[in-house]
């Protein structure tokens, strides 16, 4: 029996996302994505996991698309019915998460690839990662929603050079021009993506569905309608009583404190 492209598990309260074709650098294929649905799909109804982890098994997160599983030629429906479609359920899977969801990105995160570590909320890199988008160079475009992510990550002007350009980045510089939040050494990304996901966890997980969304839709919002979509989120928060626990709490971490 073969093994899936993308795998979901649970470890206490952080679900894992694990792209799983290393002989190829979890190059994508149809099955890769197939998968990655269902994965997805499986960590979105995941009551019991508050954060998601995006990873990749082996040598990289993701080195893009498979050059040898791309058909050279496909009738145009069946082609986007089967293939374009699917890819961006992918987007939707993960943008309609309603927990955070935390990419840790090593080796290379190229087209395809890079796409889906933006759809992540947040992307820790370990050193020496390669990012990049290479479509233009063979002949093919974005597809995940990557258009969308990248100019309102990095802003237009380096979003444009990125993908006319296609040359590779490295972790330091994805860094810099804000493509991931931090970059570690390579034999720390675990670790570091673990005590990230703790951290997240442990907040409240209502108010944190509520701010996930109201964030993402605050991008394509003017001003008046963020304010009245936070106006509602903290009436549904109050209401749910979340804040008189979570004041109560912050109380006893205080007076727990050692005096100094």
């Amino acid at each position: 029996m073969t093994e899936p492209a993308v795998l979901y598990h649970r470890e206490a309260s952080t679900g894992f996302v694990t792209l799983n074709r290393p002989r190829v650098l979890n190059a994508i294929n149809d099955p890769w994505i197939t998968d990655l649905v269902v994965a997805g799909e499986q960590a979105a109804a995941d009551a019991e996991a508050l954060v998601v982890v995006l990873r990749g098994a082996g040598r990289a997160f993701c080195a893009g698309a498979d050059l040898k599983a791309t058909p050279s030629t496909a009738p145009h429906m069946p082609y986007r019915a089967d293939h374009i479609d699917p890819m961006q359920r992918i987007a939707r899977v993960f943008r309609s998460m309603r927990k955070p969801v935390i990419a840790a990105v090593h080796g290379y995160a190229v087209g395809g690839g890079c796409e889906l570590a933006m759809l992540a909320d947040m992307r820790l890199a370990a050193e020496g990662t390669k990012f990049g988008f290479t479509e233009l160079r063979v002949g093919a475009t974005v597809t995940m929603g990557g258009l969308y992510n990248l100019a309102r990550i990095v802003g237009t002007g380096r979003a444009f050079e990125l993908l006319y350009t296609t040359d590779l980045i490295d972790a330091t510089e994805a860094h810099r021009i804000g493509l991931v939040n931090r970059v570690v050494p390579a034999d720390e990304l675990a670790d570091a993506v673990a005590a990230l996901a703790s951290k997240v966890a442990g907040n409240f997980p209502f108010e944190m569905s509520l701010v996930r969304a109201a964030l993402y839709r605050a991008l394509d919002q003017d001003f008046d309608a963020a304010l009245e979509e936070e106006g509602t989120n903290s009436l549904l928060s109050y209401l749910g009583g979340s804040r008189n626990t979570g004041m109560r709490r912050a109380m006893d971490a205080i007076e727990a404190k050692p005096p100094q």
